[in-house]
């Protein structure tokens, strides 16, 4: 996303180079420190990391070190995927919008596709108006709690698949876009969120009648048409 289209924070200058071992090979780990966050990268083969800098916590990590239920990350011009390795007591909440038996909250195993579609929300496991591929992480870091969302900004239609201990991206097309927002608490991430994207705008009072007025006299026409066509149609066959 350009910067001058999405006004933000530059990328902090790099902090220092870390070489390490891996199967022999010499591997470069760049880092790079902001006010909150760390973020780590390997170029070969590329994968990332974002830490919080106040307790080392790892927030995202896309590495996979074979024993992890993932692979490495695809980039392809109509299809890519990247995963991040989860804690067992992590609770994760969003990727809407869609409808859910369980809510907002995250379970592994079920579907999660982003594919927004017209419809209403009567029906279970079913894409709606918008597309939000943010994710909210709670987190219990020795009796204290934590939160932070992670924003992968992203229109292209995607499946993310949450196993409990990971979760990975199944996307269509575009780019790796990813925004860390890093809390600590919920109402922190929800306002970093919002800063980024727009707050949302209060309606005029007015705007309340007028939705509720249309809304109605709009349902009440397709019902009064589709009884009269049913009306007409069988008065035709006598």
């Amino acid at each position: 996303m350009p910067y001058n289209l999405l006004p933000r924070e530059q990328a902090p200058a790099l902090k220092q180079t870390i070489g390490r071992s891996r199967k022999n090979l010499i591997t470069t780990v760049q880092e790079y420190s902001g006010a909150e966050l760390i973020f780590n990268y390997i170029a070969d083969p590329f994968s990332f990391s974002v830490k919080r800098k106040s307790n080392g916590q790892t927030l995202f990590n896309s590495s996979s070190d074979g024993s992890s239920s993932f692979g490495v990350m695809v980039f392809k011009d109509q299809y890519l995927e990247i995963s991040t390795q989860l804690p067992n007591d992590a609770s994760l909440y969003g990727l809407g919008e869609n409808t859910q038996p369980h809510g907002i909250k995250l379970f592994p195993g079920d579907p999660y596709t982003l594919y927004t579609t017209d419809i209403s929300a009567i029906n279970l496991n079913a894409d709606l108006y918008g597309s939000h591929p943010v994710y909210m992480d709670l987190r219990n870091v020795k009796g204290q709690a934590y939160a932070h969302a992670v924003l992968l900004l992203n229109s292209n239609g995607m499946d993310v698949f949450y196993r409990g201990t990971s979760l990975t991206y199944k996307i269509i097309g575009g780019v790796f876009d990813f925004y860390f927002f890093s809390g600590p608490s919920p109402l922190a991430v929800v306002d970093q969120y919002t800063s980024l994207i727009g707050r949302p705008a209060a309606m005029p009072y007015w705007a309340f009648g007028m939705i509720l007025f249309f809304t109605i006299f709009l349902f009440s026409f397709i019902a009064f048409s589709h009884h009269l066509l049913v009306y007409v149609f069988f008065v035709l066959l006598i």
